[in-house]
Parts: structure tokens; sequence; C-alpha cells
């Protein structure tokens, strides 16, 4: 009885810290990124996102075999994992509302502004529209892509363990169950 109360417990700190995480990234607000055209050094960046946030998937030869993805939700690790979080993202029917634009940060870094609308049908017909901001870094020995990090609404991803935690959680059972739930 005691395990079976600390694993409610557990279950239950869980969803906490999951949605607390949600909740801070979408209660922060992102200004409209400025219009200034995507910067031609971050042309691979920008079309990995466009990819990949238009239904279309990850490009994993453009990615190390350990690279991550992390949202607010989950945090997915290795090829697999992340290829995965991209294939499920089909059955949210995504599509850009402004086409993704890049900015450079550094040789290894940047970023990528996005704007989005999922779930858009018949009746929700102007669907759940998002703005976030992909970081995306490269590893320095081969230029593979080895972190995505996205921010919804340029919020800052709560650092703490058990954000973390509940954040890779997350991430090993959606590339467990998606592939048994989304067909």
């Amino acid at each position: 009885a005691a395990s079976r109360r600390r694993g409610a417990g557990e279950g239950a700190g869980h969803c906490v810290f999951t949605a607390a995480g949600i909740g801070a990234a979408c209660t922060s607000r992102l200004d409209a990124p400025a219009t200034a055209p995507s910067d031609p050094r971050c042309s691979k960046e920008r079309a990995l996102a466009a990819a990949m946030y238009s239904g279309r998937g990850l490009d994993e030869q453009a990615c190390s075999p350990r690279v991550t993805f992390t949202d607010p939700v989950a945090r997915c690790s290795g090829r697999r994992e992340v290829s995965e979080a991209f294939r499920a993202l089909t059955f949210c029917r995504p599509e850009h509302v402004e086409a993704p634009r890049a900015n450079f940060i550094d040789d290894l870094t940047s970023t990528v502004d996005l704007h989005q609308r999922y779930f858009s049908c018949a009746l929700l017909p102007s669907g759940l529209v998002v703005r976030s901001t992909l970081l995306v870094r490269r590893r320095a020995a081969d230029g593979l892509v080895c972190e995505l990090e996205e921010r919804w609404n340029g919020a800052l991803l709560f650092g703490w363990v058990a954000f973390r935690w509940a954040r890779r959680v997350n991430g090993m059972l959606s590339s467990l169950l998606t592939p048994l739930l989304l067909r």
C-alpha cells in the first residue's frame, strides 16, 4: 500500500511539474519578430526547421546520433526519439502561418522564429496558433545538429531538476506510445 501511495505521489508530482512548465510557456508573450529576412548564414537551420514544423519530419542526416529536442513538455534524446516526435507532429496538421525566419548567433548557434498553426479543421478553422523560437546548436567537429530547444512564446525552459526530469519522462513515454497510438 505504501508503495502504491508513493507511486501515485510521484505520478502526481510529474503531472504538476509538466503542467507548470507548460503553463509558464503558454502565458509568456512573444511579440511578432522583426520583419527582416532570414540570415543567409542560417539557411540549413531554416530548412531543417521548415521541414520539421510542416510535417515533413526530421532530416536525420543533418543531426548527430545523440541529437536532443527539448520543449516545455518533453525532452527527446537520440535520432530515433527526435524523429518520432516530429513524425507524431504530422497528426497535429502543422502549417506555417509565416515562413520560418533564421537568426545567426555564432558559428555553432542560431535561432529560428516560428509562427505555426496546428489542429486546423472544420470545427476549429483558425486552429491553434503558436509563436515559438527554435534554438539550434551544431557540433564544432562535424557541423551536425546536436541540440534543438523550442521555446514557446520565447519563454526560457525551467531548468530545475524536477522540470528536467518531467520533460525527460514525457519524451521517453512519447517515443514509446506515439508509434502505437498514431499510425
